[in-house]
């Protein structure tokens, strides 16, 4: 096989990838070693996420024309692409912390989510969100907070009314 069919073959598996992206960022991978980038990838893997590095010359014929295309101004220099397939807070999570934990100076470049490019502070802010069952019990309490004073609310009378009648009648009982 040929570079040039080498290449179409890279860049078609990168689409391919690039398509069912929920979440796609562009970090410099300078500085991991081998075993580093072994690890990552296997955490990210449990999330269905990838770490790849890439020319960006083949990532830049990848994104073309997709909602992607945003990234192209940040694929300078050595570029990997983090390509989150499920949960779109969870891969930049692990990604940020594995960064931090391993005392890497690696950059986060930019971020596409729902088509809106990232800068890489919001990328950052999305890393330090809550776990998705997080939120949804937050979500769920808020929703049953208002629930449960309306129950209390028109069950309030009735218990009064219990409790009048409870006390008259014991007064009657009494007497």
């Amino acid at each position: 096989m040929g570079k040039l069919a080498q290449k179409q073959e890279t860049v078609e598996v990168l689409k391919e990838h690039l398509g069912k992206a929920t979440i796609a960022v562009v970090a410099d991978y300078r500085g991991l070693t081998v075993s580093e980038l072994t690890q990552l990838r296997r955490e990210l893997y449990k999330e269905k996420a990838q770490f790849t590095v890439a020319k960006n010359t083949l990532a830049i014929h990848a994104i073309k024309d997709t909602e992607l295309d945003a990234l192209k101004d940040s694929l300078k220099g050595p570029t990997a692409l983090l390509i989150g397939q499920a949960d779109q807070v969870a891969p930049v999570k692990i990604l940020t912390e594995f960064f931090k934990k391993n005392k890497k100076s690696n950059q986060i470049r930019a971020g596409v989510l729902d088509s809106k490019l990232l800068s890489p502070a919001e990328v950052d802010q999305l890393a330090k969100l809550p776990p998705l069952e997080e939120l949804r019990g937050k979500l769920v309490g808020a929703i049953n907070s208002p629930l449960s004073g309306i129950v209390s609310a028109i069950s309030s009378p009735q218990r009064g009314l219990v409790n009048v009648l409870d006390q008259y009648a014991k007064r009657l009982q009494e007497a």
